[in-house]
């Protein structure tokens, strides 16, 4: 099989409004507070020759449940961008099926005067064969 019929077998599955609470930020007051996260998350999955069952398949309920696990557990971070990287190592590493991940992480507070929307990071990772 070539590498484009590979990737024509692959899907995408789109995770929407994860929240989960988590010290987050840089800022001292922000450390201190702490808030609400936002997350969207996709996996690029095979989807064919599942025979319409779940053993067959990536299980996103336990992506979900996964991610919203290990940010309870790290309890405070300052950057997006360490988080990012850090739920991505987890899928790549805990989710053999994945061949690629999205994920973008929404800060809705962030202490900018007159400031009053969010800022959002989004990341992908493409993983080896494995």
């Amino acid at each position: 099989m070539t590498e484009l019929q590979k990737t024509n077998e692959l899907c995408w599955i789109h995770i929407r409004d994860v929240y989960t609470f988590l010290y987050l930020g840089a800022n001292p007051h922000e450390q201190k507070v702490g808030q609400n996260l936002k997350i969207d998350l996709s996996v690029r999955v095979p989807y064919r020759n599942t025979g319409d069952s779940l053993e067959n398949v990536v299980d996103y309920s336990l992506i979900i449940e996964r991610i919203q696990s290990y940010i309870q557990g790290l309890g405070r971070v300052s950057l997006l961008e360490f988080l990012a990287e850090q739920l991505l190592d987890v899928i790549e590493t805990e989710f053999r099926g994945v061949k690629a991940a999205r994920i973008v992480l929404y800060k809705a507070f962030v202490p900018i005067s007159h400031f009053t929307g969010s800022v959002a990071i989004e990341v992908e990772r493409h993983f080896q064969a494995k």
